[in-house]
């Protein structure tokens, strides 16, 4: 073999081997990435060169595919916005970044509602009149000489974060009939048939957030009466008076609740005012037992008061007595 033949074969195995060789680092490297997952060895023999050299060629493609997918899903994992799956593996879908969610509206932030409904076991003293009829009385609904012909009292309450709609409605028509009046009359009776409202708006100045809070009340107190006198026949002849009469107060007051535990608590109510009648007051205390999440059950005392005295007709009267109520939130 001549010298320039020699040196252009040594010429071509040394190119071949530095491709083998560049090869071979290649497949290494591929490899190494791949060491994380869990794949089958392969053995290289050194005896049979052409078919582990075509095992490589057929072999190598797959495994530089899924080392691809493999530093993708690195890639991916290296990302902040990156989804985490269940079970710990990194999906390839890009999650958008986190926006908070809007809080949800604490109640007091909604409009929150409350219906009580209530007895009123009232005792009634003072004086009423009509005309020149004027009778003293000092009764209760449980006497038997009274009647309660028929009666509703509820309370209503509307509140939406500190204001307060308040609204308390009593009707009553009640009768009694005393005996011995006096030497004039053989016996007397009366019949009153009562209509009070009380709209009053309210702010909450003090509320701990754990049950107690304190309400600044202001409104009116409309009243509409309808009396009937009747003086039997005794020495002086039957006598006998009716008159209708309605007015407003203007009032104002306050309103509190404290918690004793977490199912006991204790209520008060207190106003005073004047305008249609010389005045009127209120005061109510109770305490209260949550038999749920919605329903309260309340008993106390209450003493309504007013002293009306106009255009002959004389309502100066106090109902007071215990009361019952079932409170109801929706």
């Amino acid at each position: 073999m001549s010298l320039p033949k020699l040196q252009t074969a040594l010429s071509i195995a040394l190119i071949l081997t530095a491709g083998g060789t560049i090869s071979l680092r290649a497949q290494t490297s591929a490899a190494t990435d791949n060491s994380s997952i869990s794949t089958p060895a392969i053995a290289v023999s050194t005896t049979q060169p052409k078919k582990d050299e075509a095992a490589n060629k057929s072999i190598v493609p797959a495994e530089s595919s899924d080392a691809d997918k493999r530093s993708d899903m690195k890639r991916d994992a290296g990302n902040s916005n990156s989804v985490v799956g269940p079970t710990g593996s990194t999906d390839s879908m890009r999650a958008e970044p986190s926006i908070p969610s809007t809080p949800q509206g604490t109640p007091a932030d909604e409009w929150q509602f409350q219906l009580t409904p209530y007895l009123w076991i009232a005792s009634i003293s003072g004086r009423a009149g009509i005309g020149n009829l004027v009778i003293d009385t000092d009764v209760s609904v449980t006497d038997s000489d009274v009647e309660l012909n028929f009666g509703f009292m509820a309370t209503f309450e509307a509140r939406k974060n500190k204001f307060i709609f308040l609204t308390d409605l009593q009707y009553s028509n009640l009768s009694t009939e005393r005996g011995n009046p006096g030497p004039l009359f053989s016996s007397t009776r009366a019949s009153f048939k009562t209509f009070i409202l009380d709209p009053e708006v309210g702010y909450r100045v003090l509320d701990n957030g754990k049950g107690a809070f304190v309400d600044v009340l202001g409104g009116i107190r409309y009243w509409h009466l309808n009396g009937t006198i009747d003086f039997r026949a005794g020495i002086l002849p039957a006598a006998q008076a009716s008159r209708s009469k309605s007015w407003v107060d203007g009032v104002a007051g306050l309103r509190g609740k404290a918690a004793l535990s977490k199912r006991w608590f204790v209520v008060g109510k207190a106003d005073l005012g004047a305008g249609g009648s010389d005045f009127t007051y209120q005061l109510f205390g109770g305490v209260g037992v949550n038999l749920g999440e919605r329903i309260a059950l309340i008993g106390g005392y209450r003493d309504l008061s007013v002293d009306y005295n106009k255009d002959g007709f004389l309502f100066d009267m106090s109902l007071h007595g215990p009361i019952l109520g079932f409170g109801i939130k929706f």
